[in-house]
């Protein structure tokens, strides 16, 4: 393995999958599978001793849904891994527990070869790749999102996520500090956010704010 190629693990319960990804990807310039498993379990003794820079990560293993609890579980232990979730499953509780779990992205297996080694190189560098069908949805569910905040709500969303502090927003809007903490908690509490930065995040995100 030359110096600077992308060191690659493959998780999935089924043998011919992962040795179909495993012989493309070492085709590769640049990618190198350096083990493959069925399950986390059976994988972390190879990761422990090599760590991956990117694994490749089935939800569903042997008819049970893993992965969530798998991509958190390798994320807390090598936080430096970026894990692909690659599967055939495209449902809203599947995709958004994964990326809240920390996958950098989401795959479906219909994905080609060529598309699927673009997104181990853009994994590497941190850069989200989605299935078209997946990012759809995350597109809707985040259009549906800003349509729980009022006017008011998204005009102070956009006014934290510019760094402006409750104080300064109410002397902009004229109102009182008060009614500012009010909004900003309702939109914490609207769109599930933990804290004023989370929401900068995600009002970055939903392009609110450029």
């Amino acid at each position: 393995m030359t110096k600077g190629t992308i060191k690659v693990f493959t998780i999935d319960d089924h043998e011919m999958v992962r040795a179909g990804i495993s012989s493309f990807l070492n085709l590769q310039l640049g990618l190198d599978v350096i083990g493959e498993a069925n399950s986390l379990e059976a994988a972390l003794p190879s990761i422990e001793l090599t760590p991956p820079d990117v694994v490749l990560m089935d939800l569903i293993i042997e008819d049970k849904l893993v992965g969530v609890d798998a991509t958190q579980a390798l994320k807390a232990c090598y936080p430096e891994i970026q894990v692909v979730i690659l599967t055939s499953y495209h449902e809203d509780k599947m995709i958004f527990p994964a990326l809240d779990a920390g996958a950098v992205s989401y795959l479906l297996k219909d994905i080609t070869p060529n598309d699927l080694a673009d997104a181990v190189f853009r994994a590497n560098k941190g850069i989200t790749t989605l299935s078209p069908i997946v990012a759809t949805k995350i597109l809707k569910a985040q259009k549906q999102q800003q349509v729980l905040l009022s006017d008011r709500e998204i005009e102070i969303l956009i006014k934290v996520a510019n760094g402006f502090s409750n104080a300064e927003i109410a002397e902009i809007l004229f109102i009182s500090v008060k009614t500012v903490r009010t909004h900003v908690s309702n939109i914490l509490g609207k769109l599930n956010l933990r804290d004023r930065t989370q929401a900068a995040v995600h009002a970055w995100k939903s392009g609110l704010v450029e």
